[in-house]
């Protein structure tokens, strides 16, 4: 159970690297606007969990597949959104908590 926590923690980790950090304001601000600047975040955000799950021994491709295409169907969701300071509010709470449910279902 220990290890179970241990991996979600690294996992959370990695999903706040790669959705934060890695995404910059031109992906932020055009990834609603242009399908390609979507699937580049996208990818490399399931791109970076699935390099973890390999390391922690728990990679397999379905994982990776949900990971892209719930990821790519969320963001899609939020950037839908007209009102941004609403979005940036609970629409972005929304949209964190169904990442982790993401994160969750990988230590399946």
């Amino acid at each position: 159970m220990i290890t179970l926590f241990k991996f979600l923690l690294i996992l959370i980790f990695i999903h706040l690297i790669a959705d934060f950090v890695l995404q910059d304001d031109f992906q932020a601000m055009n990834k609603g606007k242009n399908k390609f600047i979507m699937f580049v975040h996208v990818a490399i955000w399931s791109g970076s969990i699935g390099i973890i799950l390999s390391y922690l021994g728990l990679f397999e491709w379905w994982k990776l597949l949900m990971l892209f295409i719930g990821h790519y169907i969320i963001d899609i969701w939020k950037s839908t959104k007209i009102d941004k300071t609403y979005a940036l509010t609970r629409d972005l709470w929304i949209d964190q908590s169904l990442h982790l449910i993401q994160l969750i279902i990988c230590l399946i």
